[in-house]
């Protein structure tokens, strides 16, 4: 073939290929444009001058808002739990709204966010407005306890006949692999500081440890406190009550409106109406109330910044999809930090955490870039721990000024560790041999083929020295904690939040709420004085959307099934991971 009909060849390739990418670009807005007019904010309505606030709990509300392309086409809100809050408080004060009316069979909320929504609803309440809840079945024939919970915050409680209450308490499942690893030839070989931190555990036995279950024991024993505390204070029980009903669970529909437990019998359709009777005012979706209410644009008003951390912590960029697991990059949340900086009248930053921890450099990289935002804006920072603030996730929270956290909050967990997977019994099973050479006594020290080491091994474990010091030296000098106390309290131990307010983790219990309005009073922001509340992570333009879209290769969350190669990847390596352990909760 002639370099002439070379050239025509491959320049006939080109065309074919990007035509077919011109096409795939053309379907992609052509198919963007369809959505956006299914989109419900297309069919956004204006707030009935009588309004009944309706809400669903069964809706997934993360931490952090969905806002890519695709994110009102899952089954997940694309406002956040701060967003819901934030409507029920507005909806308070808000006279076009007459009562709120909610359904609620399972929730994607946690307990601790569930204490927060409890602020939103009692505000509400105060303000002389009723809450009604209906649930055909609260939990799954069991694991309802916090459903139950989330009910009891309402004034009036129906269910439907025939139906049961699944408040059968507190269950924590941890897997063990050791077994399996025996079995394929895999060694995990992973050092901690100290015994109490067990993110490793399931990993190194094949049941708990004396420490490990004495620790879940802790930690499962407050929830359960909490969950009785609630029930027991909202539906005028004792909590000896509340426990005998626990272990009665589930509880049919019959029998809790016997014993206080619920208030009416009936269908939804009867719970509507009788509801539409007593407020003479028309129901409205709440998700359109939220459309309704903006951050705020008055650049001239005193401002405070709200930035969202949820997920796993780890070097690079964040990832949030409704469909993986939410990541927190450091890169990112530095990134979002120099933002802050330009934001003209910044006053305050709310920082609200919702992470189990993850990667110590990164986390450690966060907290000093935080520290001099602080410096530098001469601003306060008020922490808000979410679920977890845990590991990686408390030590960021070391940066705040004042720092709350909810009664169920898991916290603490001030200890680091790592290691790796050495591989060589599988490669003897499937006959692989590797041979080495090295320069340098421990150049082979991140090999999956073989353990450490003694030199190795010593050099690994003075590594975990140094980074726990570090951890531990950081607490005590930002919670004014001395050394001696600070190794009863750290080690790698976990605590709820309570709890935690009692060791000077954390400095009050409370949500959201509480928060925003400590920030309000550090910053000098006069009761009543109009602000502005920036979040972070901002919504992104339709335009940086497409394009990180089409940079992607316009590949949907669903379709990244080989995502977790990355996650082998980083388990290989050389990381001082401060996390927690593997556990399941069902409430």
């Amino acid at each position: 073939m002639n370099e002439k009909k070379r050239k025509v060849l491959k320049l006939i390739g080109k065309t074919v290929i990007f035509s077919f990418a011109g096409f795939g670009v053309i379907f992609i807005l052509i198919l963007l444009g369809v959505l956006s007019l299914m989109s419900p904010k297309s069919k956004l309505s204006a707030v009935p001058s009588s309004a009944i606030l309706t809400l669903d709990l069964n809706s997934a509300y993360a931490e952090v808002r969905q806002d890519d392309l695709f994110a009102e086409f899952t089954n997940q809100s694309v406002y956040s739990v701060f967003d819901l809050t934030r409507a029920i408080s507005a909806a308070a004060g808000d006279n076009r709204v007459k009562a709120l009316s909610a359904t609620l069979n399972q929730t994607s909320l946690s307990f601790a966010q569930i204490e927060d929504l409890a602020q939103a609803l009692a505000y509400f309440k105060a303000q002389g407005k009723k809450t009604y809840l209906f649930s055909n079945g609260l939990g799954d024939f069991g694991q309802g306890s916090k459903e139950y919970a989330l009910a009891t915050l309402f004034d009036e409680i129906w269910m439907q006949p025939n139906t049961d209450i699944g408040m059968t308490g507190v269950d924590i499942e941890v897997p063990f692999f050791k077994k399996i690893f025996d079995k394929i030839g895999v060694t995990p070989e992973f050092y901690t500081r100290y015994e109490y931190k067990t993110a490793v555990s399931s990993l190194l036995n094949a049941d708990f440890t004396p420490t490990y279950k004495e620790e879940l024991e802790k930690l499962g024993g407050g929830l359960f406190d909490e969950l009785v505390e609630m029930m027991a204070k909202n539906r005028a029980q004792s909590p000896d009550e509340i426990k005998k009903m626990i272990d009665d669970a589930p509880v049919f529909a019959s029998m809790a409106l016997e014993k206080g437990l619920i208030d009416r019998i009936g269908y939804l359709y009867q719970m509507k109406q009788a509801v539409q009777k007593e407020t003479d005012a028309e129901f409205y979706d709440v998700s359109d109330y939220m459309a309704h209410i903006s951050d705020g644009t008055d650049q001239n008003l005193p401002q405070i910044a709200f930035l969202v951390l949820e997920g796993m912590i780890e070097s690079g960029e964040s990832s949030n999809n409704p469909l993986n697991d939410a990541v927190i990059g450091s890169q990112t949340v530095l990134n979002q930090i120099e933002e802050l900086k330009n934001i003209k009248n910044l006053k305050a930053l709310v920082l609200r955490i919702n992470s189990p921890g993850g990667s110590y450099a990164a986390s450690d990289e966060i907290r000093a870039a935080l520290i001099d935002l602080k410096n530098s804006k001469n601003i306060p920072i008020v922490v808000s721990m979410s679920t977890y603030a845990a590991s990686g996730g408390y030590f960021i929270s070391l940066a705040g000024d004042y720092i709350f956290a909810d009664a169920a909050t898991i916290t603490g967990s001030i200890g680091v560790l790592g290691g790796k997977f050495v591989l060589k019994g599988l490669m003897d099973k499937l006959d692989i041999n590797f041979g080495e050479i090295k320069f340098g006594q421990n150049a082979g020290i991140l090999s999956t083929n073989h353990q450490f080491s003694e030199p190795e091994r010593q050099v690994f474990e003075k590594s975990l020295d140094m980074v726990y010091q570090d951890f531990t030296t950081k607490v005590s000098e930002a919670r004014g904690i001395d050394m001696k106390k600070m190794d009863e309290i750290a080690r790698g131990r976990v605590f709820i939040g309570r709890e935690a307010q009692k060791l000077n983790l954390v400095d009050e219990i409370g949500g959201l709420t509480s928060a925003i309005g400590k920030a309000k009073t550090l910053a000098g922001i006069d009761e009543g004085q109009k602000f502005n509340l920036n979040y972070y992570p901002r919504r992104e333009t339709f335009q940086e959307k497409l394009t990180k879209f089409v940079e992607s290769g316009g590949n949907l969350p669903m379709m990244k099934v080989l995502s977790g190669f990355e996650e082998i990847k980083a388990i290989e390596r050389l990381k001082h991971d401060a996390i927690l352990p593997p556990m399941v909760v069902k409430m």
